[in-house]
């Protein structure tokens, strides 16, 4: 296989409506609580399943919700947060030596 053919395949094959997250990930990538993410769940907002005693959201759902109910100032949060995690991981690594 050529280096033209590797770019032409995608990275993922699988079905991104099959995808899913822990309730505490949705959570965080929603920038609110594990409890109010079981709400949203409860409420229908978004779409979950249960495996055992873990509550797993549909990542495409999840995604839904955020692209219509996040405001300007959550997604600038949410952002600070990012970058507030890649500073402390690259403190980390240079103490680390």
């Amino acid at each position: 296989m050529d280096e033209e053919q590797l770019h032409d395949e995608p990275l993922w094959s699988g079905a991104w409506e099959e995808m899913t997250v822990p309730v505490p990930l949705a959570a965080s990538l929603l920038c609110l609580s594990p409890h109010t993410v079981g709400q949203l769940i409860e409420g229908g907002h978004l779409v979950a399943e249960q495996r055992g005693n873990f509550r797993f959201v549909n990542l495409v759902s999840l995604l839904a919700y955020r692209r219509r109910h996040w405001t300007p100032e959550q997604a600038a949060r949410y952002n600070a947060a990012l970058d507030d995690a890649t500073a402390l991981d690259q403190a980390a690594d240079l103490l680390a030596g």
